[in-house]
């Protein structure tokens, strides 16, 4: 597949390279589908490397042995959207198309000149319309009157390999369910906004973090209100710094801008932690959901006028992207963890009984690309301290990476006088 660089429209003379040549067409909202050829026969696929049954979809005539990359639509696809083509998919409906936008050989991606001397002949099926343009400032004049035309935005790409995405930054409004704090040098300061959807029965599925739009001007207000909403959560989310998220009530809604809104990857659907909420248990997890990834995304301000529901910041602004067919909505099954190394040590003292714990712990989850392969959690409890229990979580890709800090947490917190109990 392209990689895709999604920028800001108004950012095109700055973030677009500089060539004598580009090539735009109108950007299409369906399902990405990959066409292979074997034989006399052509096997049709999703982004997710799920096969899938186009009847109608029907490739007569075409000399290139290799892989057709393209947009499946409903009729011309100008005004669908991705849930109306997964809906005709499962319908079989008779007026899906492919509109194919790239091919790709053992070397890799046909050159764009190498693509536009292509031929595909059949029904249902052709290739897109590139165009032309010899400046930045044409492709933006492409992209204003696409976007005036009802388009979703425009694709640019350089013979290079270029490739950019170009759409109108889009706002949506998300119920901030957490927040982390900085380590180091600004430690203590506001660092990330964890944010989500809401449903009719106030649960929330985690969509995003930012630390975008956080800034001098508001993180010691913004941190302020947030820290007099503590609550409890059973379910653990880890920051852009390897903290852990303090969760909070429910209550506020941020307006926030994004450039792109995708329900898949290239490992499938994409699906997120679904919290349920409580004033007596504050949040705890139900299950992985359907939820969607965000490109971009920049928190603006608080919406003192919206609510934490569903009609204020709610799945409404998430629907048209997400994919219906409900063959593709389940969730993984996800193994469970496993005990690498673990010991206990305790320690008497006047207030009462400590305790050091130090875990490693192998994910089994790392293919989700939601985990990292191994993590240590240190857990230090004095029953005299103001606040008892404290506990540190470290990430690791590698066994070796993660016993090298489980030697160091231990050599830092078991002095002369503890115990090892296990």
């Amino acid at each position: 597949m392209l990689n895709y660089i999604s920028i800001k429209p108004d950012l095109i003379d700055r973030q677009i390279v500089e060539t004598d040549e580009y090539y735009w067409s109108r950007k299409l909202d369906g399902h990405f589908v990959k066409i292979v050829k074997s034989g006399k026969d052509f096997h049709f696929y999703t982004k997710s490397g799920r096969a899938i049954e186009l009847p109608n979809i029907k490739i007569k005539n075409t000399d290139f042995d290799g892989e057709f990359l393209g947009e499946l639509v409903l009729g011309d696809g100008k005004s669908c959207t991705n849930a109306e083509v997964s809906a005709a998919i499962a319908a079989n409906a008779k007026d899906l198309q492919v509109f194919v936008f790239a091919a790709k050989h053992t070397e890799g991606i046909l050159s764009i000149a190498k693509f536009l001397n292509l031929k595909i002949e059949g029904e249902n099926i052709s290739k897109i319309n590139w165009y032309k343009a010899t400046s930045r400032s044409e492709l933006k004049q492409a992209f204003e009157s696409e976007v005036a035309a009802n388009a979703e935005g425009i694709v640019a790409l350089t013979e290079s390999g270029f490739v950019y995405k170009l759409k109108p930054i889009q706002t949506i409004d998300l119920v901030i369910v957490g927040y982390s704090l900085n380590i180091g040098e600004n430690a203590g300061q506001l660092r990330d906004i964890l944010l989500g959807v809401i449903d009719k029965d106030l649960n929330v599925t985690i969509v995003a973090r930012t630390s975008a739009g956080i800034n001098n001007s508001n993180a010691d207000v913004l941190l302020n209100q947030f820290s007099k909403l503590n609550v409890k959560s059973n379910y653990t989310e880890v920051s852009s710094i390897k903290t852990a998220f303090v969760f909070i009530k429910p209550q506020l809604v941020a307006q926030c801008t994004c450039l792109d809104i995708q329900a898949e990857n290239a490992s499938g659907p994409i699906f997120k932690a679904v919290l349920s909420y409580s004033e007596k248990e504050g949040f705890s997890f139900i299950k992985d959901g359907q939820s969607v990834a965000v490109a971009s995304l920049v928190f603006q301000n608080l919406r003192t006028d919206k609510l934490a529901n569903a009609d204020h910041a709610g799945w409404n602004q998430l629907k048209p992207f997400l994919n219906e067919n409900e063959n593709e909505t389940v969730a993984p099954t996800l193994l469970p963890s496993s005990i690498e190394m673990k010991e206990v040590y305790t320690k008497d003292g006047k207030n009462g009984q400590a305790v050091r714990k130090l875990l490693l712990i192998k994910t089994n989850k790392e293919q989700t690309g939601k985990f990292p392969s191994y993590i240590n959690f240190y857990t230090d409890y004095s029953p005299g301290r103001k606040s008892p229990l404290d506990t540190d979580i470290f990430m690791h890709q590698t066994l070796a990476e993660a016993k090298i800090k489980f030697a160091a947490l231990k050599e830092e917190n078991i002095k002369k006088g503890w115990e090892k109990v296990i």
